[in-house]
């Protein structure tokens, strides 16, 4: 049987891996636009059609508030950018915030994209960081229906920096393939916009009394200091 010891270490060795992915030599980071005060990156990807992207924006609440808006991925549809429906399928590690998810976005007259991930959070107290990865997996099957092209792939990663208790810097990293039937040029424009109003909808949801309350008790205020 798996202790918590192993669970723990399986969740770092997954962390370490998705985040090499956003590896400084596998992305050549490019800063495209500043808005609203956040800044808007895209780059490259070698071997693909589509670029990655990410922002970076000062969210107007408590580290703990903002996990707590990231945990909570049945109301994704709510601010995360193109999100049209989420499904938790399972919880394989609780205490750490471990889902695998199955999750609907929708693409602007074309046919709406789905994908099973999973998810694994890594908070840092010490250096006042917390990391949640989320990648493509095959440890759930889930068939939503017809109407739906599955993604070739996807990965991500949101990085939350404890900047004092009203203020968190976020940064979210997207490298996805949409898969077939979108133009590279249209495909590309939604990417790169993402990101950014995803980070800007989670403004807003930061301040939902729920969340507010969530967040006093929320594990990530372990990185307050």
């Amino acid at each position: 049987m798996i202790n918590k010891s192993q669970i723990t270490a399986m969740m770092l060795i997954f962390i370490a891996f998705a985040l090499s992915g956003f590896a400084a030599d596998k992305y050549q980071w490019k800063l495209e636009e500043t808005e609203n005060g956040c800044q808007v990156y895209t780059s490259m990807v070698q071997g693909k059609e589509y670029i990655a992207a990410k922002a970076t924006c000062i969210i107007p609440a408590g580290i703990g508030v903002v996990g707590e808006v990231l945990r909570d991925i049945e109301n994704y549809p709510k601010w995360m950018e193109g999100c049209i429906e989420t499904k938790i399928l399972k919880v394989y590690d609780k205490a750490n915030d471990g889902f695998i998810f199955w999750y609907h976005q929708g693409v602007p007259f074309m046919t709406d994209r789905d994908m099973v991930l999973k998810c694994s959070v890594n908070v840092d107290a010490k250096n006042g960081k917390d990391t949640i990865c989320t990648e493509l997996t095959k440890e759930v099957s889930f068939d939503a229906g017809k109407g739906y092209v599955r993604m070739p792939s996807f990965s991500s990663v949101w990085i939350l920096e404890y900047i004092d208790s009203q203020k968190t810097r976020a940064t979210f990293m997207i490298d996805p393939d949409l898969g077939n039937g979108i133009p590279k040029s249209a495909a590309n424009n939604v990417i790169k916009k993402m990101p950014f109003k995803s980070l800007e909808k989670m403004k807003l949801m930061v301040k939902e009394p729920k969340y507010l309350e969530r967040g006093k008790v929320s594990r990530y205020n372990k990185l307050a200091k």
